[in-house]
């Protein structure tokens, strides 16, 4: 898969990973890659988007080269709702109980998936407390042991607390950064994998370019 592209020796499983950027839209191309990947293997992929409708998804993955979408492919588009999230993924979880009770019932059921990408996750917590968003990460972790899910969780470098973000960090498996560099007119990009489970960290940057095939690593030195 494109995580092997990026130096990791070992792609993880069942884990939930942070998908962070300073700014643009990389994450989406990521994530379209990921979902193509994912699809190539055989594995079922849920992406649910808070920005985009499953209409908009489609044809941003049919303009990418990934067509032909099976019936392991699910897109919920326009979504919103951070409880109604955990909801689709369990019932059984303590922020959807202390919420909503009882009377919480699924609007999709997506515990069967093999990976599920949530973009933008930062967005759904805006308007929350740190403790809604740990706890949220926290039901993640959980469900991606228990129902063997990974999860992919995207966040625009900001948005959120100081705090809150520090927290996201320190709480799941694996963290991926796009960064982007402006210096002397031109525009340097480089991955930064500060974490991941089962890889040790890597010894530096990794620049890369966007392409009309998504993201391909830059193999020339830079000179600042």
């Amino acid at each position: 898969m494109v995580l092997t592209s990026f130096g990791l020796k070992n792609v993880p499983a069942n884990v939930v990973l942070l998908i962070e950027e300073d700014i643009g839209d990389v994450k989406s191309v990521f994530f379209r890659k990921i979902s193509s990947d994912a699809l190539t293997l055989g594995k079922k992929v849920h992406y649910i988007s808070t920005r985009s409708s499953g209409k908009d998804i489609t044809t941003e993955l049919n303009d990418s080269g990934v067509r032909n979408l099976s019936e392991n492919f699910t897109i919920i588009g326009n979504f919103s709702d951070p409880v109604a999230l955990l909801d689709m993924c369990y019932r059984r979880h303590k922020l959807c109980n202390r919420l909503y009770g009882e009377n919480a019932g699924p609007l999709h059921n997506i515990i069967d998936a093999d990976v599920c990408i949530i973009d933008m996750f930062s967005s759904l917590f805006i308007h929350e407390e740190i403790e809604v968003v740990s706890e949220a990460i926290e039901s993640l972790i959980n469900i991606s042991r228990e129902a063997n899910i990974t999860f992919l969780l995207s966040a625009d470098m900001g948005i959120l607390p100081e705090r809150a973000e520090k927290i996201i960090r320190s709480m799941v498996d694996g963290v991926i950064q796009f960064r982007t560099e402006y210096m002397g007119g031109k525009i340097n990009r480089y991955i930064n994998i500060p974490k991941m489970k089962g890889s040790l960290p890597l010894n530096k940057m990794i620049a890369y370019n966007v392409t009309s095939q998504g993201i391909t690593m830059d193999t020339r030195e830079r000179v600042g």
